[in-house]
């Protein structure tokens, strides 16, 4: 019975021990369990999201931003009409020497005029005159329009920079709610350089008033430019590869300074109107003929007299466009895709930049007819000699 109890005890006391033991033990696992602070929610990421992230990864976006800008070469061939009106002088011809010079108007009813000019075109030569002789040929500028005409050649060379706003495709807008830009420019906004001369045609500027004063010679018959302007191009039509494009441009011009005095000019702004029909030659190059009016002055002018020259040009712009590339040209020469396509996570081209680049099959036109595949025909061609030769030994 002792026994017993004893045994009874002895169990009692280890299953308190294992319980408390177990009881630690599960207390520390609760106690590890409860380290977690908690899970964060994050939504995920929109169709658009996603696809802008495919593109970022497909596309480098400094292509994508380079491919915006457009340069632009110009050469011109042109011709321009200049025009010199006369006002508040009058114009004195005196034939015994043959010189021709302007006053200031009332100076021709003087014996000695204050102030005479042989050269008012571009800068002012004074001419000593003692005394306006009677037989001089004076005609005012107050009681006829006295106009010096006279015309020549321009054809300047053009650099343009310009950034491109796409169009929208509107159908694909209307569609499904997604703005998407097709290739073509909608507008360009830019600027640029252009250097030219002005080579007149005839060495003496003509007037129809007075055939006794002749002509005026012209002491320069060429005369170097230079212009900086900025430039508007709106797209107006497209028909395919075809695009017919409003193009306004203006700003400032002058003329090599060893050739006029600038002390004494004033240059008005120049503007420049024209119609462009462009045409693509490939995804990165464009060609265009550019029909232009450009109307350009400027005014010599002194304390006394103030002339004015009048230019306006009449030109055919032919122009070359290139954008960089958006898409790289794979270097793996292993890859002979045409078209645009992907390559190991990355957007390439697949034609050289300067051929036609059409997206969907990569060049101008299919070639349905594959190398190596075709044979000659030969034909059994049998000479007249031959023929006679056969029919007479048969005969």
């Amino acid at each position: 019975m002792i026994r017993l109890y004893r045994l009874f005890l002895l169990t009692l006391v280890l299953g308190i021990t294992f319980n408390q033991v177990d009881a630690q033990f599960w207390k520390k696992k609760k106690k590890k369990e409860g380290n977690v602070q908690g899970f964060v929610l994050e939504e995920a990421q929109t169709p658009e999201e996603r696809k802008k992230a495919m593109e970022r990864q497909l596309t480098s976006p400094v292509r994508k931003m380079l491919n915006r800008f457009n340069l632009s070469v110009e050469k011109s061939y042109g011709y321009f009409s200049y025009q010199n009106p006369l006002e508040g002088v009058s114009v004195i011809r005196n034939p015994r020497n043959d010189l021709l010079y302007i006053v200031p108007i009332d100076e021709e009813s003087t014996v000695q005029p204050s102030v005479a000019y042989s050269n008012w075109f571009n800068r002012f030569t004074e001419v000593d005159i003692s005394r306006i002789d009677d037989d001089s040929q004076i005609v005012r500028t107050d009681t006829a329009s006295f106009v010096y005409k006279n015309s020549g050649r321009y054809n300047p060379l053009t650099l343009r920079l310009s950034y491109s706003i796409k169009k929208l495709d509107k159908g694909h807008f209307e569609r499904t709610g997604e703005k998407r830009y097709l290739d073509d420019d909608m507008l360009r906004i830019g600027g640029g350089i252009g250097w030219g001369a002005h080579k007149f045609r005839h060495p003496s500027s003509e007037q129809d008033v007075d055939p006794l004063l002749r002509r005026y010679q012209l002491p320069e018959t060429k005369i170097s430019t230079t212009k900086m302007f900025a430039s508007v191009t709106y797209n107006f039509y497209s028909l395919g590869d075809f695009s017919m494009l409003a193009d306004v441009y203006g700003g400032v011009w002058k003329i090599k300074q060893s050739q006029i005095n600038s002390d004494n000019i004033n240059y008005e702004p120049f503007f420049n109107v024209g119609l462009m029909f462009q045409t693509t030659f490939s995804k990165y190059f464009k060609g265009y003929i550019r029909p232009s009016f450009e109307m350009r002055s400027y005014t010599l002018a002194n304390d006394v007299i103030s002339t004015q020259h009048k230019y306006s040009i009449f030109s055919i712009d032919l122009g070359l466009l290139f954008k960089y590339p958006v898409y790289p040209r794979n270097k793996y020469k292993a890859d002979m895709v045409q078209m645009e396509h992907v390559f190991n996570g990355k957007m390439y081209r697949g034609r050289p930049f300067y051929k036609k680049q059409n997206p969907r099959y990569g060049q101008r036109g299919v070639n349905r007819k594959a190398k190596g595949w075709s044979f000659p025909i030969i034909k059994d061609k049998k000479s007249k000699k031959g023929s006679e030769k056969g029919g007479g030994n048969g005969n």
